[in-house]
């Protein structure tokens, strides 16, 4: 679960990765005071979280935001339509940056991250009706800019 939630805001295998060791070495450091945590899970998971938008804003700063892998190697039949395919992930992977971090979060985690809206909700500490509310705006917000992009 913790390299699920990083790599759904990360978007990046190693950072994902590091991520992880990163929680771990932090529970390890804090292993004396675990005993006061009520709901350790929760504690995990806001931990990861924590960290992967700290690594996530780190690199955006730089300008160096993952936006989809760029190493697949393409078949010659099907090579127009991977890049095409390529480009509008880019592009959905651009538009999902401009959203506020909270629409941000919740589509990263329900559509890269693959969790369920239970799941997003137990990890942002909002409700499952929240959780609906801003993945709907923030679809909505994508579609309708994706509309804008391609109706030129």
């Amino acid at each position: 679960m913790i390299y699920k939630i990083s790599f759904a805001i990360t978007r990046d295998k190693e950072d994902a990765e590091d991520v992880v060791q990163e929680v771990f070495e932090k529970l390890w450091k804090s292993r004396d005071s675990l005993t006061s945590v009520l709901n350790v899970e929760a504690y995990i998971v806001t931990i990861a979280r924590n960290k992967a938008l700290d690594r996530y804003r780190s690199k955006a700063k730089r300008n160096i935001l993952p936006l989809a892998d760029v190493n697949e190697v393409y078949q010659d039949e099907v090579i127009d339509s991977n890049i095409e395919q390529r480009e509008t992930l880019v592009t959905v992977e651009k538009l999902i940056c401009t959203l506020p971090d909270s629409q941000q979060m919740v589509i990263r985690l329900r559509h890269f991250g693959d969790l369920s809206i239970f799941q997003i909700a137990e990890t942002m500490q909002l409700t499952q009706e929240n959780v609906r509310q801003l993945l709907s705006r923030g679809r909505r917000t994508i579609k309708e800019k994706l509309e804008k992009i391609y109706e030129n």
